[in-house]
């Protein structure tokens, strides 16, 4: 019988928090993922894709971020993007901006986009830099419906681009 009863000393303070009545309000987040199409961008010097006429190999690397409450009717969705590059052979540029974007989407259609520039840093002979953003902060409506939806990220890209990222243009 002794032996029950620090079990049960240990357990009553779980008992007590449920009776409290502070049920945390459900969240409804919308994932926050990469575009794996868009996840990778490599660009080369004229119409080549040759690895010698590469100027440069860029990914984004990962989201990572978190979901909270913003108030009693929203919710706050709050991450950052990481991307690296490596500098190609055939580059001598110091430092390469290119664009990604931010999209809402709710299955296959986009409710919103926005694209931003980041910004690679070859100065003194790196052959590789690394970026991330600063926090991004998103606002969704505390409802089922956001659960729905999806943030994606990825690099804005021509066709040519894709095509490349895609494999697209090896199979032809």
């Amino acid at each position: 019988m002794t032996r029950f009863v620090p079990l049960a000393v240990l357990l009553a303070p779980l008992g007590l928090a449920a009776c409290t009545g502070s049920k945390t309000p459900d969240l409804y987040c919308p994932q926050v993922a990469v575009l794996q199409q868009a996840s990778r961008v490599m660009l080369y010097q004229g119409a080549s894709t040759d690895i010698a006429d590469q100027t440069l190999d860029a990914r984004i690397t990962g989201v990572a971020g978190k979901c909270s409450t913003a108030d009693k009717d929203m919710e706050r969705v709050t991450f950052r993007i990481g991307f690296a590059a490596t500098n190609g052979p055939a580059s001598r540029l110091t430092g390469q901006t290119l664009p990604y974007f931010i999209a809402i989407a709710q299955g296959d259609r986009i409710i919103s986009k926005r694209v931003f520039p980041v910004s690679f840093d070859f100065r003194n002979g790196a052959e590789q830099a690394v970026a991330s953003t600063t926090p991004i902060r998103l606002m969704f409506p505390r409802a089922a419906r956001s659960a729905e939806q999806q943030v994606l990220v990825g690099f804005q890209m021509n066709q040519a681009e894709l095509d490349t990222a895609t494999g697209a243009a090896t199979s032809r």
